[in-house]
């Protein structure tokens, strides 16, 4: 039974004969019936004041949001639709909803107050973070906070829901990204209900004051510029309805760059019909972002030794992206690491600090190599316009000065790659700390993702681990078809992570899913600390037996005391039909479950088609059918 019927079935099952009353004890309900999560209040400290009804709380390291609500029926009822929202949206720039809690306010009664735990945003409102920060704010960082907000929106509007409350009071920032707040006022299309408060008015879509969410993001946009309130120095009244609808707009910001002026224009014409939807209002925002500033690694001094390189092909790519060259004396006391897909790897000193880079053996081997260096250099490029946590990080480019190779060089992951961190530590990780790094690594793949990036090769040897955090690597052959050999295929470590339907054929499209895939082998790999498959009959003569077993839906058994919640979920990762396998977002959902819940803010989700077409066969309260053999195993 889905959480939203579930929640319905309580409320039938407590009606009185009139068909108005809540009995008190629906909340005890959802506990038995695991619906929601719940919190004891008791652990909460350090009670900190927001605003009425909202406080901040500490529960263990985390602080969160307490937003406390009466036992009346009305309010009851408001939290269940409170509930089903968010149960609806699990979004990096929408505040998220973790569980609930109540607090005993009477004895005699057994009145009681309950309480959304809600995440906590720490730099308080958009509104009150523009007038305090503004001046500190590049026109790319405007940029981001325009299309953090755009997404958010957009991720609403894909569930059928209209904000109809969005106002710098209810925009939240946390760690410098938006987070969308307060589903009060929040609708189905079809049962919207206007809320004519005249200092909202503004905000209000002036064709019929319906709210409309891309005329309001228009009037967010132009805040987001000019750093203050629309209409500031006029009072919000009659007058001023009436100028609105008669096309008064605020003043152009000088300095505001063309584009972004014309899309606020766009936003907030007078007929809702001629307004962008907001697809339309991303994909611009995203192109304004790659146009108004080409990205930079560092500030590094120009080497002519590169200019002066015969391969234009490589010449010209580091010129039109603006790729910064360190010297290569600058790389100090290398020390051999490993062998990558198109060079060897070693660790280096530069400015006082370890660093990683990747040798291209030579410019003139073959183009697809070549290639592969340089889309790995291009995907860290296109990454640094939303930074991320997860992903290790570029610093530039450098070129040994007698033989001419290039350098692909990168931050160091001091725990090595996974596979190396699980065999060394693995006795010593609680399920706690197993649940982290899958969690870490579900969080840094729905960042590529959502930047509409296959990584294509997600395995324990490109996961590195840098002071206890997992951070994915490697992206050299991401959203390249046919970018490995046969023999690379063939690899009996590879073989084990990839796509079954790819393995007999090649030509079978790599999607999201595919990824997914590979990220539930790696979710085995952390239960057991074993490489899948290494335990079993299978050795290094039965290559093809395998590749024909893992086809047939082969995949390893399950490890002694993995938690419930977890082995399901890694199951319906490795599902051998790819519709049946969550996305990351329905993913990252499943692990606030598991206590970690907090997904990175700085990841900007545009939802694919695919997402789309997948949305009715993963549902996160469904337990998915997984109709495969288990074999090998064991710590």
């Amino acid at each position: 039974m889905s959480f939203i019927k579930s929640v319905k079935s309580v409320f039938r099952r407590k009606k009185n004969k009139n068909g108005t009353k809540i009995g008190r004890n629906w909340l005890k309900n959802f506990i038995i019936e695991k619906q929601i999560k719940y919190y004891e209040y008791s652990d909460f400290k350090n009670f900190t004041f927001i605003r009425e009804n909202v406080v901040r709380a500490n529960l263990k390291d985390d602080s969160f949001a307490l937003r406390f609500f009466n036992n009346d029926d009305a309010t009851l009822r408001e939290i269940v639709r409170e509930i089903e929202l968010h149960e609806k949206i699990v979004h990096e720039n929408i505040l998220q909803f973790y569980g609930i809690t109540k607090k005993e306010t009477d004895t005699i009664y057994q009145m009681n107050k309950y309480i959304l735990v809600m995440e906590h945003a720490n730099s308080g409102t958009l509104g009150s973070y523009l007038n305090e920060h503004f001046k500190e704010l590049s026109w790319t960082d405007k940029f981001q906070l325009a299309i953090q907000l755009a997404s958010a929106v957009l991720c609403l509007h894909e569930n059928d829901i209209c904000h109809n409350n969005m106002h710098a009071n209810n925009i939240l920032m946390h760690q410098k990204s938006i987070k969308l707040a307060d589903f009060g006022l929040s609708n189905e299309p079809g049962s919207i209900q206007t809320k004519k408060i005249f200092n909202m008015l503004p905000y209000i879509d002036p064709k019929s004051f319906d709210i409309d969410n891309p005329y309001k993001l228009g009037k967010k946009s132009d805040q987001i510029s000019s750093g203050h309130s629309p209409f500031r120095t006029q009072e919000y009244n009659a007058a001023l309805v009436y100028a609105i609808l008669g096309g008064q707009r605020e003043t152009i910001v000088n300095s505001t760059p063309i584009g972004y002026s014309e899309l606020y224009n766009e936003c907030w014409k007078l007929e809702p019909d001629e307004r962008p939807d907001m697809q339309r209002i991303v994909s611009i925002l995203r192109t304004l972002i790659n146009k108004f500033e080409l990205p930079k690694i560092s500030v590094i001094e120009d080497n002519e030794e590169i200019k002066n390189d015969t391969s234009q092909f490589v010449k010209k790519f580091l010129k039109d992206n603006n790729v910064n060259i360190i010297p290569f004396d600058e790389l100090e006391n290398p020390v051999p690491l490993c062998e990558g897909g198109f060079g060897d790897i070693k660790k280096a000193i530069w400015r006082n600090k370890y660093v990683v880079y990747k040798r291209l053996i030579n410019t003139t081997i073959q183009y697809n190599t070549l290639n592969a260096f340089i889309h790995e250099l291009k995907i860290h490029l296109l990454l640094l316009s939303s930074y991320n946590d997860r992903i290790i990080h570029c610093f530039g480019v450098s070129q040994v000065d007698k033989t001419k190779e290039y350098l692909l060089v990168t931050q160091y992951a001091d725990g090595g790659d996974l596979r190396h961190y699980l065999k060394k530590n693995f006795k010593k990780l609680t399920w706690d700390d197993k649940k982290k790094l899958a969690y870490q690594i579900a969080d840094g793949l729905n960042y590529l993702h959502n930047e509409n990036v296959l990584h294509r090769d997600l395995h324990s040897k490109n996961i590195v681990i840098h002071e206890n955090n997992a951070k994915i690597i490697d992206f050299g052959i991401s959203k390249i078809q046919d970018q490995k050999s046969e023999a690379y295929m063939r690899d009996r470590g590879i073989i084990a992570y990839m796509e079954p339907k790819r393995i007999l054929d090649p030509n079978f499209p790599y999607t999201k899913s595919s990824d997914i895939y590979s990220f539930g082998v790696l979710m085995w790999e952390i239960s057991s600390g074993n490489t899948p498959f290494k335990n079993n009959s299978f050795n290094r003569s039965d290559k093809d037996a395998l590749v024909y077993a893992i086809n047939n839906g082969v995949r390893e058994k399950l490890i002694p005391g993995t938690p419930k919640e977890y082995e399901e979920l890694y199951k319906n990762c490795w599902d051998q039909d790819p519709k049946q396998r969550p996305t990351t977002k329905k993913i990252l959902y499943k692990f606030t479950g598991m206590g970690f819940g907090v997904v990175n803010a700085s990841n900007i989700e545009l939802k694919s088609d695919e997402e789309k077409s997948n949305k009715s066969n993963s549902d996160l309260h469904s337990d998915l059918s997984i109709k495969t053999n288990n074999m090998g195993g064991g710590q």
